[in-house]
Protein backbone atom coordinates (compact mmCIF):
# COMPACT_ATOMS: atom_id res chain seq x y z
CA UNK A 1 0.00 0.00 0.00
CA UNK A 2 1.35 3.51 -1.06
CA UNK A 3 1.89 6.21 1.94
CA UNK A 4 0.93 9.55 0.96
CA UNK A 5 3.82 11.11 3.25
CA UNK A 6 2.60 14.72 2.53
CA UNK A 7 -0.91 13.69 4.42
CA UNK A 8 1.61 12.44 7.38
CA UNK A 9 3.40 15.52 7.65
CA UNK A 10 -0.22 17.47 7.75
CA UNK A 11 -1.45 14.65 10.32
CA UNK A 12 1.96 15.92 11.98
CA UNK A 13 1.14 19.09 12.47
CA UNK A 14 -2.37 18.88 13.14
CA UNK A 15 -1.13 16.53 16.24
CA UNK A 16 -3.47 13.65 14.82
CA UNK A 17 -0.69 10.84 13.36
CA UNK A 18 -1.03 7.11 15.43
CA UNK A 19 1.95 5.76 16.77
CA UNK A 20 2.42 3.59 13.35
CA UNK A 21 2.16 6.78 11.19
CA UNK A 22 4.64 8.68 13.43
CA UNK A 23 7.07 5.48 12.66
CA UNK A 24 6.53 5.59 9.33
CA UNK A 25 6.81 9.25 8.63
CA UNK A 26 10.31 9.41 10.85
CA UNK A 27 11.38 6.66 8.67
CA UNK A 28 10.19 8.54 5.69
CA UNK A 29 12.48 11.68 6.72
CA UNK A 30 15.74 9.86 7.39
CA UNK A 31 15.61 7.66 4.26
CA UNK A 32 17.08 10.72 2.53
CA UNK A 33 18.18 14.20 2.52
CA UNK A 34 15.34 15.69 0.53
CA UNK A 35 12.81 14.27 2.57
CA UNK A 36 13.98 15.73 5.43
CA UNK A 37 14.58 19.07 3.76
CA UNK A 38 11.08 18.95 2.79
CA UNK A 39 9.91 18.46 5.97
CA UNK A 40 11.26 21.27 7.37
CA UNK A 41 9.77 23.23 4.44
CA UNK A 42 6.20 21.96 5.71
CA UNK A 43 7.39 23.02 9.15
CA UNK A 44 8.75 26.43 8.47
CA UNK A 45 5.36 27.27 6.66
CA UNK A 46 3.08 25.71 9.16
CA UNK A 47 4.68 27.99 11.85
CA UNK A 48 4.85 31.32 9.63
CA UNK A 49 0.88 30.61 8.76
CA UNK A 50 0.28 30.65 12.70
CA UNK A 51 1.96 33.33 13.34
CA UNK A 52 0.20 35.53 10.86
CA UNK A 53 -3.24 34.20 11.78
CA UNK A 54 -1.90 35.39 15.41
CA UNK A 55 -0.88 38.86 14.37
CA UNK A 56 -3.90 39.14 12.31
CA UNK A 57 -6.80 38.52 15.23
CA UNK A 58 -4.64 40.76 17.25
CA UNK A 59 -4.74 43.32 14.73
CA UNK A 60 -8.81 42.63 14.15
CA UNK A 61 -9.38 43.16 18.47
CA UNK A 62 -6.89 46.39 18.56
CA UNK A 63 -7.11 47.99 15.61
CA UNK A 64 -5.67 51.23 17.14
CA UNK A 65 -2.08 49.72 18.24
CA UNK A 66 0.49 52.55 18.15
CA UNK A 67 2.72 52.71 14.87
CA UNK A 68 5.21 51.99 17.07
CA UNK A 69 3.48 48.80 19.00
CA UNK A 70 2.87 47.51 15.57
CA UNK A 71 6.65 47.66 14.58
CA UNK A 72 7.52 46.25 17.83
CA UNK A 73 4.99 43.56 17.12
CA UNK A 74 6.12 42.82 13.89
CA UNK A 75 9.61 42.33 15.03
CA UNK A 76 8.75 39.77 17.70
CA UNK A 77 6.94 38.34 15.23
CA UNK A 78 9.85 38.31 12.58
CA UNK A 79 12.22 37.02 15.35
CA UNK A 80 9.61 34.15 16.45
CA UNK A 81 9.57 32.85 12.90
CA UNK A 82 13.51 33.22 12.56
CA UNK A 83 13.99 31.60 15.99
CA UNK A 84 12.08 28.32 14.81
CA UNK A 85 13.26 28.09 11.40
CA UNK A 86 16.91 27.90 12.95
CA UNK A 87 15.45 25.17 15.61
CA UNK A 88 14.06 23.41 12.66
CA UNK A 89 16.83 23.38 10.62
CA UNK A 90 18.98 22.37 13.63
CA UNK A 91 16.59 19.83 14.77
CA UNK A 92 16.44 18.68 10.90
CA UNK A 93 20.54 18.48 10.85
CA UNK A 94 21.03 16.93 14.03
CA UNK A 95 17.90 13.94 13.06
CA UNK A 96 20.04 13.38 9.82
CA UNK A 97 23.17 13.17 11.88
CA UNK A 98 22.04 10.66 13.66
CA UNK A 99 21.44 8.84 10.68
CA UNK A 100 24.97 9.37 9.17
CA UNK A 101 23.59 8.56 5.07
CA UNK A 102 20.61 7.79 3.75
CA UNK A 103 22.67 4.54 2.70
CA UNK A 104 23.60 4.18 6.47
CA UNK A 105 19.51 4.37 7.55
CA UNK A 106 18.73 2.01 4.72
CA UNK A 107 21.39 -0.46 5.72
CA UNK A 108 19.57 -0.65 9.42
CA UNK A 109 16.45 -1.04 7.93
CA UNK A 110 17.68 -3.75 5.55
CA UNK A 111 19.68 -5.62 8.57
CA UNK A 112 16.25 -5.59 11.09
CA UNK A 113 15.26 -7.43 7.86
CA UNK A 114 17.86 -10.15 7.78
CA UNK A 115 17.56 -10.31 11.41
CA UNK A 116 14.18 -11.37 11.22
CA UNK A 117 14.35 -13.73 8.33
CA UNK A 118 17.39 -16.05 9.77
CA UNK A 119 15.48 -16.33 13.26
CA UNK A 120 13.57 -19.54 11.91
CA UNK A 121 13.27 -22.92 13.12
CA UNK A 122 15.05 -24.92 10.37
CA UNK A 123 18.29 -26.23 10.48
CA UNK A 124 20.90 -24.74 8.39
CA UNK A 125 24.35 -26.44 7.04
CA UNK A 126 27.01 -24.94 6.18
CA UNK A 127 30.54 -25.45 3.97
CA UNK A 128 33.22 -23.01 5.50
CA UNK A 129 36.41 -22.50 3.34
CA UNK A 130 39.57 -20.26 4.62
CA UNK A 131 41.00 -17.97 1.95
CA UNK A 132 43.81 -16.36 4.24
CA UNK A 133 45.90 -17.03 7.59
CA UNK A 134 47.90 -15.11 9.09
CA UNK A 135 49.73 -14.46 13.38
CA UNK A 136 49.65 -11.27 14.44
CA UNK A 137 53.01 -9.56 16.04
CA UNK A 138 51.61 -10.54 19.30
CA UNK A 139 51.70 -14.10 18.90
CA UNK A 140 54.43 -14.52 16.33
CA UNK A 141 56.74 -15.53 19.82
CA UNK A 142 56.78 -19.67 19.81
CA UNK A 143 56.83 -19.13 23.89
CA UNK A 144 53.45 -17.40 23.49
CA UNK A 145 50.87 -19.22 25.69
CA UNK A 146 48.44 -19.59 22.36
CA UNK A 147 51.43 -21.13 20.36
CA UNK A 148 52.07 -23.64 22.89
CA UNK A 149 48.89 -25.17 22.95
CA UNK A 150 48.61 -28.12 20.52
CA UNK A 151 47.34 -26.72 16.53
CA UNK A 152 43.61 -26.96 15.59
CA UNK A 153 42.34 -29.05 12.90
CA UNK A 154 41.77 -27.12 9.71
CA UNK A 155 38.80 -25.29 9.18
CA UNK A 156 38.96 -25.66 5.30
CA UNK A 157 36.31 -27.43 3.90
CA UNK A 158 34.58 -28.00 7.41
CA UNK A 159 30.99 -28.50 7.69
CA UNK A 160 28.76 -27.05 10.36
CA UNK A 161 25.30 -27.41 11.33
CA UNK A 162 23.51 -25.12 13.20
CA UNK A 163 19.87 -25.01 15.06
CA UNK A 164 19.11 -21.71 17.03
CA UNK A 165 21.73 -19.73 19.22
CA UNK A 166 23.21 -22.45 20.92
CA UNK A 167 23.42 -25.71 19.21
CA UNK A 168 25.85 -26.69 16.88
CA UNK A 169 27.55 -29.69 15.10
CA UNK A 170 31.26 -28.32 13.48
CA UNK A 171 33.15 -31.42 11.56
CA UNK A 172 36.95 -31.08 10.38
CA UNK A 173 39.23 -32.93 9.36
CA UNK A 174 42.66 -33.99 10.70
CA UNK A 175 45.88 -34.19 8.97
CA UNK A 176 45.26 -37.67 8.92
CA UNK A 177 41.99 -37.69 7.31
CA UNK A 178 40.22 -38.29 10.01
CA UNK A 179 37.05 -36.66 11.56
CA UNK A 180 37.03 -34.17 14.56
CA UNK A 181 33.91 -33.14 15.84
CA UNK A 182 33.15 -31.06 18.62
CA UNK A 183 29.48 -29.54 19.09
CA UNK A 184 26.34 -28.51 21.38
CA UNK A 185 23.13 -29.52 21.99
CA UNK A 186 22.41 -26.32 23.86
CA UNK A 187 22.47 -28.28 27.71
CA UNK A 188 26.04 -29.68 27.16
CA UNK A 189 29.03 -29.19 24.79
CA UNK A 190 30.97 -32.26 23.76
CA UNK A 191 34.38 -33.37 21.85
CA UNK A 192 34.57 -36.61 19.36
CA UNK A 193 38.48 -37.04 18.65
CA UNK A 194 39.57 -39.47 16.42
CA UNK A 195 40.77 -41.48 19.44
CA UNK A 196 40.61 -41.61 23.43
CA UNK A 197 37.13 -40.52 25.12
CA UNK A 198 34.36 -38.32 24.21
CA UNK A 199 34.80 -35.54 26.87
CA UNK A 200 31.28 -33.01 27.47
CA UNK A 201 30.80 -30.33 29.44
CA UNK A 202 28.07 -28.25 30.85
CA UNK A 203 29.93 -25.09 29.99
CA UNK A 204 28.27 -24.60 26.99
CA UNK A 205 31.06 -22.42 25.65
CA UNK A 206 33.53 -25.20 26.67
CA UNK A 207 34.18 -26.53 23.12
CA UNK A 208 32.60 -23.30 21.18
CA UNK A 209 36.47 -22.44 21.90
CA UNK A 210 37.01 -24.04 17.76
CA UNK A 211 35.01 -21.88 16.71
CA UNK A 212 36.18 -18.50 15.21
CA UNK A 213 34.74 -15.36 17.20
CA UNK A 214 34.90 -16.79 20.27
CA UNK A 215 37.72 -14.65 21.71
CA UNK A 216 35.31 -11.76 21.03
CA UNK A 217 32.39 -13.51 22.40
CA UNK A 218 30.62 -13.90 18.79
CA UNK A 219 31.05 -17.71 17.63
CA UNK A 220 30.18 -18.15 13.89
CA UNK A 221 27.44 -20.48 15.11
CA UNK A 222 24.83 -17.95 16.76
CA UNK A 223 23.85 -15.98 13.40
CA UNK A 224 21.36 -14.21 15.47
CA UNK A 225 23.91 -12.53 18.27
CA UNK A 226 26.21 -11.68 14.98
CA UNK A 227 23.72 -9.80 13.22
CA UNK A 228 23.00 -7.60 16.27
CA UNK A 229 26.53 -6.74 17.07
CA UNK A 230 26.62 -5.68 13.23
CA UNK A 231 24.29 -2.71 14.11
CA UNK A 232 26.85 -1.19 16.98
CA UNK A 233 29.55 -2.13 16.21
CA UNK A 234 30.16 -1.68 12.73
CA UNK A 235 29.66 0.60 9.95
CA UNK A 236 26.87 -0.80 7.40
CA UNK A 237 26.72 -0.46 3.64
CA UNK A 238 24.04 -2.00 1.76
CA UNK A 239 25.17 -2.14 -1.60
CA UNK A 240 23.25 -1.42 -5.00
CA UNK A 241 21.87 -3.90 -6.79
CA UNK A 242 24.23 -2.83 -10.50
CA UNK A 243 27.42 -2.93 -8.29
CA UNK A 244 28.26 -6.17 -9.98
CA UNK A 245 28.42 -8.47 -7.08
CA UNK A 246 24.67 -8.78 -6.30
CA UNK A 247 23.20 -11.53 -9.10
CA UNK A 248 20.38 -13.77 -9.94
CA UNK A 249 21.11 -17.55 -9.13
CA UNK A 250 19.82 -20.57 -11.45
CA UNK A 251 16.61 -20.40 -9.29
CA UNK A 252 15.97 -16.79 -10.25
CA UNK A 253 16.65 -15.53 -7.23
CA UNK A 254 18.26 -12.31 -6.74
CA UNK A 255 21.06 -11.77 -4.37
CA UNK A 256 21.98 -8.92 -2.51
CA UNK A 257 25.52 -7.60 -0.51
CA UNK A 258 25.82 -5.98 2.66
CA UNK A 259 28.85 -4.62 3.61
CA UNK A 260 30.04 -3.88 7.44
CA UNK A 261 33.33 -2.66 8.67
CA UNK A 262 34.18 -2.32 12.18
CA UNK A 263 34.40 0.72 13.84
CA UNK A 264 37.41 2.03 16.08
CA UNK A 265 37.19 -0.11 19.56
CA UNK A 266 35.33 -2.73 19.11
CA UNK A 267 36.70 -6.26 18.73
CA UNK A 268 35.67 -8.89 15.69
CA UNK A 269 36.19 -9.45 12.58
CA UNK A 270 37.93 -6.44 10.59
CA UNK A 271 35.12 -6.67 7.73
CA UNK A 272 31.86 -8.53 7.13
CA UNK A 273 30.47 -9.18 4.26
CA UNK A 274 26.40 -10.55 3.78
CA UNK A 275 24.88 -11.96 0.77
CA UNK A 276 21.29 -12.67 1.07
CA UNK A 277 18.36 -13.38 -0.80
CA UNK A 278 16.61 -10.01 -1.47
CA UNK A 279 13.23 -11.13 -1.62
CA UNK A 280 13.35 -13.08 2.00
CA UNK A 281 16.45 -11.60 3.46
CA UNK A 282 17.70 -15.74 4.07
CA UNK A 283 21.21 -15.55 3.80
CA UNK A 284 22.84 -17.54 1.52
CA UNK A 285 26.79 -17.03 2.11
CA UNK A 286 28.70 -14.21 4.87
CA UNK A 287 32.69 -13.94 4.59
CA UNK A 288 34.82 -12.87 8.23
CA UNK A 289 37.65 -10.84 7.69
CA UNK A 290 40.68 -10.98 10.14
CA UNK A 291 38.51 -12.96 12.31
CA UNK A 292 40.62 -14.14 15.61
CA UNK A 293 41.31 -18.03 16.07
CA UNK A 294 43.34 -18.96 18.49
CA UNK A 295 47.07 -17.16 17.44
CA UNK A 296 45.21 -16.58 13.58
CA UNK A 297 43.81 -14.09 12.33
CA UNK A 298 41.94 -15.96 9.71
CA UNK A 299 39.68 -14.74 6.42
CA UNK A 300 37.07 -17.60 5.73
CA UNK A 301 33.17 -17.94 3.99
CA UNK A 302 30.43 -19.92 5.56
CA UNK A 303 27.89 -20.95 2.51
CA UNK A 304 24.89 -22.07 3.45
CA UNK A 305 24.46 -25.73 1.88
CA UNK A 306 21.48 -27.40 2.98
CA UNK A 307 18.13 -25.85 5.27
CA UNK A 308 16.52 -29.12 6.72
CA UNK A 309 15.31 -30.75 9.80
CA UNK A 310 18.11 -33.22 11.07
CA UNK A 311 16.90 -35.63 13.47
CA UNK A 312 16.91 -34.28 16.91
CA UNK A 313 19.36 -35.84 18.74
CA UNK A 314 21.85 -34.61 16.33
CA UNK A 315 23.38 -32.07 18.39
CA UNK A 316 23.55 -34.74 20.83
CA UNK A 317 27.69 -36.26 20.77
CA UNK A 318 26.13 -40.20 20.41
CA UNK A 319 25.21 -40.20 17.22
CA UNK A 320 28.99 -39.22 15.96
CA UNK A 321 30.92 -42.17 17.50
CA UNK A 322 30.78 -45.57 18.30
CA UNK A 323 28.73 -47.52 21.70
CA UNK A 324 31.85 -48.54 22.82
CA UNK A 325 33.42 -45.10 23.54
CA UNK A 326 34.08 -43.84 26.80
CA UNK A 327 33.04 -40.35 28.53
CA UNK A 328 35.11 -37.85 29.97
CA UNK A 329 33.47 -34.87 31.70
CA UNK A 330 35.42 -32.06 32.07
Amino acid sequence: MNVDYQELIHGYLDGCLLSEQQAQLNQWIKSDPQHARQFASYLLLHDRLRNELVASEAAATNVLLPNRSHSRAWSRRSFTVASTASAVLLAVAVLWQTVDAPNASAAIIELDRIIKANDFPMDRTFLISVRDVMIPPKHQDPASPERRRPPKPSLDGAVLDVRGPNQFVLKRKTVHGEWFITGSNGTASWAVRPDGPVRYSNDLTHFARDLPGHEDGLPIHNLHDGLEALRTAYDLELLPPGDGTSAATPDSETHRRMVAVKKPGFRGAVKVEIRYAESSGKISEMRFEQMAFGPQQITLTMTLTQERILPENHFDHSPHHGPERALEYE
